[in-house]
């Protein structure tokens, strides 16, 4: 199992892997602002599956900067971008 963490407009973005039932590699997100999750859980991908730890932290973390910008877009017409 590896993990990595981020920082995107203000909030970490913590990726752990892990081995799913058909031994491929999936993310497990957790994303915080000041020690209070964002969301309880966040939905998991069911493809694609990943071959490395590696791609599953690069795809967690892509994710979630894709939700927020969705989101936020939604809410206020504006797009976050790294350094935001």
């Amino acid at each position: 199992m590896e993990s990595a963490i981020d920082v995107f407009a203000g909030f970490n973005i913590s990726v752990a892997t892990r081995r799913n039932d058909r031994g491929a590699w999936v993310a497990d997100l957790d994303v915080s602002r000041d020690g209070k999750p964002l969301l309880a859980a966040w939905p998991e991908t069911t493809q694609p599956e990943w071959r490395t730890p590696q791609e599953a932290i690069r795809d967690g973390i892509e994710r979630a900067q894709s939700w927020f910008n969705g989101e936020m877009q939604h809410r206020s017409g504006v797009t976050f971008t790294r350094g935001s």
